[in-house]
């Protein structure tokens, strides 16, 4: 599949008000994501990363805002680095398909492409800017996506009081919740949804005997390791364990799902 032209995205001067571009744009291609950040390319390449463009706007008293566009692997890679990057404190904007504002920093998604937008600050004038050039953006692209389906497994009541994240490998995983430093679980795809410090965690497999087999080895990981104690399995398909900080653990698969609750001690509340 070949890759959008990101350039057309971008808003011109006379899409704008106050803000024009400040210089060139640049572009940045696969490995060539490392050049442009130092230190977190890799969860973006774990997400899908395919190609970014950067530009950077100014205002007449010398303000800066940066755009980026970011093509991801396809919509749920845009979405599920959507989730990673902003938390429900950001204020929502009907921009894109999602968009939330949080202090100076603005993300919206919309079908593969992932926006950011980083302001100068969180004064009024600089806010107004990050959102005219969002809204440009969107403006300019004609794109569309869903939302995962595995997103949608939770209780509608529960996933709207949460933080909800998708994620497709091991380092976005261990940013939610580190089990283990090597990759016991070995899915296809999670979710995370984190609630007054309980966490739920649901990866899904290909099949319901993958997610089974699986299964087997990730209680035989909890069992053998010394972080984990308490390690009961009153059913086949169920176990439980306590973390050396005492926080509670229980595990479970059905169908092609396993599903981990994460409760917190009461120093966590």
């Amino acid at each position: 599949m070949s890759s959008l032209d990101l350039r057309a995205f971008l808003p011109a001067a006379g899409d704008l008000q106050v803000w024009e571009p400040k210089s060139a744009f640049q572009h940045f291609k696969g490995d060539d994501l490392f050049l442009y950040i130092d230190g977190g390319a890799e969860i973006y390449r774990e997400y899908g990363f395919k190609q970014v463009v950067v530009q950077d706007y100014q205002d007449k008293k010398g303000r800066s805002i940066t755009l980026e566009i970011f093509e991801m692997a396809g919509p749920e890679s845009a979405f599920g680095m959507f989730t990673f990057k902003s938390t429900p404190k950001g204020r929502p904007y009907g921009i894109g398909q999602e968009a939330r504002l949080e202090d100076y920093y603005l993300n919206f998604w919309k079908g593969p492409c992932l926006v950011t937008l980083t302001g100068f600050d969180a004064g009024q004038e600089c806010v107004q800017g990050l959102l005219q050039i969002a809204r440009a953006v969107n403006a300019r692209m004609p794109l569309k996506g869903s939302r995962p389906a595995l997103m949608e497994i939770l209780p509608k009541e529960w996933a709207a009081a949460s933080r909800l994240i998708y994620f497709r490998g091991l380092l976005a995983l261990n940013n939610i919740h580190t089990f283990f430093p090597q990759d016991v679980f070995r899915f296809k795809e999670g979710m995370a949804a984190e609630q007054d410090k309980f966490k739920i965690i649901i990866l899904r497999y290909a099949t319901p005997a993958e997610a089974r087999q699986r299964f087997q080895a990730v209680h035989a990981a909890f069992a053998g390791s010394p972080v984990y104690k308490d390690v009961k399995r009153p059913m086949e398909n169920y176990f439980e364990a306590t973390d050396d900080r005492g926080r509670k653990l229980y595990v479970q698969t059905y169908d092609d799902h396993i599903s981990l609750i994460l409760t917190p001690t009461a120093t966590d509340r």
